[in-house]
């Protein structure tokens, strides 16, 4: 009879030893799933975050060009050129408000172009330089890094065209200084967008530069 009672002792805490690692084994399914779940979320959340983020970039550098196009005074000079393999927007007698920078001078030569970065993407820069610049970077090829003004970085194509309604056509340039185009285009990629953003700017009239 003892003997008996000792073999159901035996079987009980044997089922219970079985109970308890069965219980340990789901127990870690479940943690483990959870952890999925919530680094999951986070990789989500920060996606989001970051392509939010770079929209905002977007977005304001886009007004900013906007309002800086339909402000631009007719006196002024515009034209394209060709530099080291981007194309510069060159603003002559222009007013400096391209940037978010603090300048001492408020009126001048303003100059955009995507710059190179170390890590192979490029920067759409700003350049401004007064009348009176003792080394002008546009009539003489003078170059100072610290002049340029990054406006947005992390750019990995960027591409311009103007519109000419006289002849309802796109070009990638623009070297005629006597008229300016009624549309400005431009299309950014920013690092991590599988898209280009698109904004179309424009002057209020056929404005001549005479």
């Amino acid at each position: 009879m003892r003997k008996k009672q000792n073999l159901e002792t035996v079987a009980s805490s044997g089922y219970l030893l079985l109970e308890v690692l069965l219980a340990l084994s789901i127990l870690s399914i479940v943690v483990v799933m959870v952890f999925q779940i919530i680094q999951t979320t986070l990789r989500v959340t920060s996606e989001i975050n970051f392509l939010q983020t770079q929209q905002r970039k977007v977005d304001g550098i886009y007004e900013l060009l906007r309002r800086n196009f339909v402000s631009m005074p007719e006196t002024s000079l515009f034209k394209t050129r060709n530099q080291n393999g981007s194309t510069e927007l060159v603003f002559r007698y222009a007013p400096f408000n391209f940037s978010w920078a603090k300048t001492g001078a408020k009126f001048g030569t303003v100059v955009i172009s995507s710059r190179p970065q170390a890590d192979g993407r490029f920067a759409l820069s700003i350049l401004e330089e007064s009348g009176n610049a003792l080394e002008s970077y546009v009539d003489s090829g003078i170059e100072r890094k610290s002049d340029w003004v990054p406006l947005i970085s992390d750019v990995d194509q960027l591409t311009w065209r103007f519109y000419n309604s006289s002849t309802g056509k796109w070009t990638s340039d623009w070297p005629d200084t006597a008229v300016k185009p009624n549309l400005v285009e431009i299309n950014i990629k920013l690092a991590g967008r599988n898209h280009m953003e698109r904004g179309v700017f424009r002057w209020p009239i056929a404005q001549t530069g005479s």
